[in-house]
């Protein structure tokens, strides 16, 4: 079995809640432009039904497809990154740079789509509102209390 550093391990920490933060932001973003969406229907009396729900569902299928794909890019890239530290001394930042990358593009197409389909101010207002209940959930606090006491110790 390979034992792995404390700086390795603190480095793949590091990486592994990048993911988890960047794949949870295109979720976010996504579901705020579903709830958008809906928004819009309602206010131009469109029927919501479920091949809207579809096309948000793969929409998110392919989101993640690109994401995991990034990911693995970013595998191999702190792989090596962590190879030159070790064999060379080289300090190469091993941060998985195409999935962050990759997650701004995303989450800036959805933010494009809300501000598309919230042409009223009422609609801004209410997103903010749906973001701002997402942020101060409980279950969300206790997440950012976990990861901000992992990066202090």
């Amino acid at each position: 079995m390979i034992g792995l550093s404390d700086e390795t391990l603190r480095v793949l920490l590091w990486a592994v809640l990048t993911l988890a933060v960047e794949y949870a932001s295109v979720l976010g973003a996504i579901l705020v432009d579903l709830r958008s969406g809906t928004l819009k229907a309602r206010r131009n009396g469109q029927r919501r039904t479920s091949s809207g729900y579809r096309r948000t569902v793969e929409k998110a299928s392919r989101y993640y497809i690109t994401l995991f794909a990034l990911s693995v890019l970013d595998a191999m890239w702190i792989i090596v990154a962590l190879a030159l530290r070790g064999i060379t001394g080289w300090s190469v930042p091993a941060f998985p740079f195409f999935t962050t990358l990759g997650a701004i593009g995303l989450v800036l197409i959805e933010i494009h789509s809300v501000v598309e389909n919230s042409q009223s101010r009422d609609d801004i207002t209410d997103m903010a509102r749906t973001v701002t209940g997402l942020l101060d959930d409980d279950a969300v606090k206790k997440l950012a209390e976990q990861i901000a006491r992992i990066i202090r110790s």
